[in-house]
């Protein structure tokens, strides 16, 4: 077969230039390590919709013709945990229109709010009732007043409505003035305020974003180097964990350096390239342990087992990615990224054990070598 004389070839290379192949996957290492602050998160559902769908085009249509808009919520209501003595028991009490009436002015006052809706308007010729008898008879009077409060009268909404789009920045920056608009209204007791809305929803979940997947890569890693080391011993296991974690760095490094966003979908490919790619590893360095058990040299051991555990691996890697590649033709985009990326994930675990591994284990014997031969002399 082609491959096996390919492979006894790079056996070869990796007895003779271990040192070179190890340097060289610092380097590359340390390269990708530099793209991974790059790395962009994708919280815009908007933006992985699939093109050609004449229900999404015709929405994007909509759009551009009279304008997206993001609509901020602010939400006030009754404390249920408030015990306070003269709390507030009815929404409409003469105190909280005064404070809705003061947030409207201060949110009209943004410059990134394009319109405001609230109970204010309603209540700018005849000001605020004196008592909450009096505000009750006043808003049954005004007919959208309904669309502002709950049934039950214990919450009120303000709805700001913007123009941010996608840029997070701008989002966290308008959230920032949101809540310090309402920090500076005068809240009477037993009342709450808290905002939400889509802006709000997306900037929170690309917060969720971040704190899985790092999560997901430090637990997986953290557990799957644990059980080397128990089944292989410290020294082997590091072996077999250190590349691993260099393809993952390599697999992060291209996501921010090509530009592919962490998504709803991508956000657990660290942990499920870890756990595909250790085996590789394993077969490598127990089949390296086994054929140096019999005596033979490093050079004859990496010319024996990579045209065997090799050959094998390639295998096992190349029909594993070209089932990943499959979902690239996913209607949806991030199953497309997914699919990319996951594939992309394997080839680099691939090279990992394959490649590095076997320069990693003859640097490691040689420099334990080394080190015995200066304790005994």
């Amino acid at each position: 077969m082609v491959l096996k004389p390919i492979l006894r070839k790079v056996g070869e290379l990796q007895a003779t230039h271990a040192r070179t192949i190890f340097l060289l996957a610092i380097v590359l290492s340390a390269f990708m390590a530099l793209g991974v602050p790059r790395i962009r998160l994708q919280t815009d559902l908007s933006k992985e919709l699939p093109s050609g769908v004449p229900t999404i085009e015709l929405q994007d249509r909509i759009g551009e013709k009279f304008g997206d808009s993001d609509v901020f919520l602010i939400v006030i209501s009754l404390d249920p945990d408030s015990d306070v003595e003269g709390r507030v028991q009815d929404i409409r009490d003469p105190r909280v229109l005064e404070m809705v009436v003061e947030l409207h002015q201060l949110l009209e006052g943004e410059p990134e709010v394009s319109s405001v809706f609230s109970i204010a308007p309603a209540l700018a010729q005849a000001g605020v009732p004196p008592s909450l008898e009096a505000s009750k008879e006043m808003l049954g009077r005004i007919p959208q007043a309904s669309q502002a409060f709950n049934r039950d009268y214990t919450a009120t909404v303000v709805f700001a409505s913007t123009d941010l789009g996608a840029d997070e920045e701008r989002v966290r920056s308008f959230m920032r003035n949101i809540n310090e608009d309402m920090e500076a209204v005068r809240r009477p007791p037993g009342v709450k305020i808290g905002v939400t809305g889509t802006p709000v929803m997306r900037t929170t979940l690309m917060t969720l974003l971040v704190r899985d997947a790092t999560f997901t890569i430090l637990l997986s890693a953290a557990v799957i180097l644990g059980l080397l080391v128990l089944l292989h011993g410290p020294t082997r296991g590091l072996l077999i964990f250190v590349p691993l974690i260099g393809a993952m760095i390599w697999l992060l490094g291209t996501m921010g350096w090509l530009g592919i966003p962490l998504s709803i979908a991508t956000v657990g490919i660290g942990a499920m390239v870890l756990g595909l790619g250790v085996e590789y590893g394993v077969f490598v360095v127990k089949r390296y342990e086994e054929e140096r058990e019999t005596g033979k040299s490093q050079l004859e051991t990496l010319q024996t087992i990579l045209p065997g555990v090799g050959l094998a691996i390639f295998g096992s890697a190349s029909t594993t990615t070209v089932g990943f590649l499959a979902l690239l033709l996913a209607t949806m985009p991030m199953i497309q990224k997914m699919g990319a990326t996951l594939a992309l994930g394997i080839v680099y675990s691939f090279i990992a054990a394959v490649i590095v591994n076997p320069a990693f284990i003859v640097v490691e014997e040689s420099f334990m070598e080394k080190r015995r031969e200066r304790n005994a002399g």
